[in-house]
């Protein structure tokens, strides 16, 4: 499992390096893209569990900006984006272990980060919409 992970974070870097050369900020970019990506993923799982009854929580309630849409995203944020956030950069970033990954993985499965992204992202709508319309 540790493999698929590194693989994933190897080829996002290397993408971004290739299609975007003249980038001098890619670790922003592929830090933010990959832990939204996680934090969705997580909360995926979480979902379900919530729906099946195996794991009942609550999300955080945050009534500080005029509007729920703000608010539900900050919350989102804080429950499953910052420690996601926080365990990227140590696994990643933490003394640009990055590069130790690059070569260890100098070849990662071509386009594997888009591919398991966009799955992540429709997965994510799919739930939504199914745990929206079931409870």
């Amino acid at each position: 499992m540790k493999n698929i992970y590194y693989l994933f974070w190897v080829d996002s870097i290397l993408s971004i390096k290739r299609y975007h050369p003249e980038k001098t900020d890619w670790k922003i970019s592929v830090f933010l893209l990959n832990t939204w990506i996680n934090a969705l993923n997580l909360w995926i799982i979480f979902i379900w569990l919530k729906f099946f009854n195996i794991l009942n929580f609550s999300l955080l309630s945050i009534n500080v900006f005029p509007g729920t849409m703000l608010n539900k995203f900050i919350a989102f944020s804080i429950i499953f984006a910052f420690p996601i956030g926080v365990l990227n950069y140590f696994f990643i970033f933490h003394k640009n272990r990055f590069k130790q990954l690059i070569e260890k993985y100098p070849t990662p499965p071509k386009k594997c980060a888009f591919i398991y992204s966009t799955i992540v992202a429709l997965a994510a709508f799919v739930t939504a919409i199914i745990y929206g319309a079931l409870s």
